[in-house]
């Protein structure tokens, strides 16, 4: 048996965590003096505190022990593990879970960086899941999820230029012009960082365009499509049913971005992302 392992930053709606056996490693968030893993933090309650704060949080990657303890296991009965994580160029969660591999030294666990996260790793993760129940290898799923990253397309709107400037990703200065011209950036994936795209007038204009560039990519081809959001389930919703119109969509689904990415892009934070379904 393969086992499927990944991070929080999956989030991986109850209807993917249900279907398929997928274990899940946290990253941690740090708010002040408290440090919990991700997926304690009630998501409300981190979002109404982020806006009190005067600077972001810090979030970190998870322990050695975590992946060791897990690995040591899964790895009973002779048994092997796919490991597929966040970006490395935004988390070292990847290189923990490389050492832990490295320090059992078996040749029974394959780690893997996707190149990506938020709702594009959850698609991910679910074409994973798909291949692995239909027989795939190791070698087979790296190789599927490296195709992902390369072929991918996704775009996020960001609502409050505030988390970016508490983050570190942009200056003040530039935050005060954002806000003075109105404008709210479009941001997607790219060699895996998030990366402006352009930037938008209006929310409304923005999300029309954030579809129509990843419309760009993907074509009329079916695809696995997704779209997350940060407190706002209708908007989600909504745009979710544009997407449905909009593409050719295979598979779909909505999940809510939690405390490590939603640090940095702060409520309101929407966006959309699809994978040619073709292929593979």
């Amino acid at each position: 048996m393969i086992h499927l392992v990944t991070d929080t930053t999956a989030y991986l709606p109850p209807r993917a965590a249900g279907r398929w056996p997928i274990h899940t490693v946290p990253l941690k968030v740090t708010m002040g003096a408290r440090s919990v893993d991700e997926d304690q933090v009630p998501l409300e309650e981190f979002y109404q505190r982020l806006a009190q704060v005067a600077t972001a949080p810090t979030t970190s990657q998870p322990a050695p022990g975590d992946f060791l303890h897990l690995y040591e296991r899964l790895l009973q009965n002779g048994d092997e593990i796919i490991s597929v994580h966040i970006s490395g160029e935004l988390s070292g969660t990847v290189r923990v879970a490389q050492l832990a591999a490295q320090e059992l030294a078996t040749d029974r666990i394959t780690v893997v960086d996707s190149r990506v996260t938020t709702c594009l790793l959850t698609t991910v993760i679910a074409s994973v899941a798909r291949a692995l129940e239909a027989g795939a290898t190791r070698q087979e799923v790296a190789a599927l999820v490296a195709k992902m990253a390369q072929h991918s397309a996704s775009a996020f709107l960001v609502e409050d230029l505030e988390y970016l400037r508490k983050g570190g990703r942009i200056n003040g200065a530039a935050k005060f012009l954002g806000t003075m011209l109105n404008v709210r950036p479009l941001l997607h994936l790219d060699k895996g960082k998030i990366e402006p795209l352009t930037m938008t007038r209006t929310r409304k204009r923005g999300k029309r365009q954030l579809i129509q560039e990843i419309k760009k990519r993907v074509g009329k081809r079916p695809v696995h499509a997704a779209v997350t959001h940060i407190q706002c389930a209708a908007e989600a919703e909504e745009l979710g049913q544009r997407v449905q119109q909009e593409l050719n969509c295979e598979t779909f689904f909505i999940n809510e971005t939690g405390p490590v990415i939603g640090s940095h892009v702060g409520p309101g934070f929407i966006g959309a992302s699809a994978y040619p379904a073709d292929l593979g």
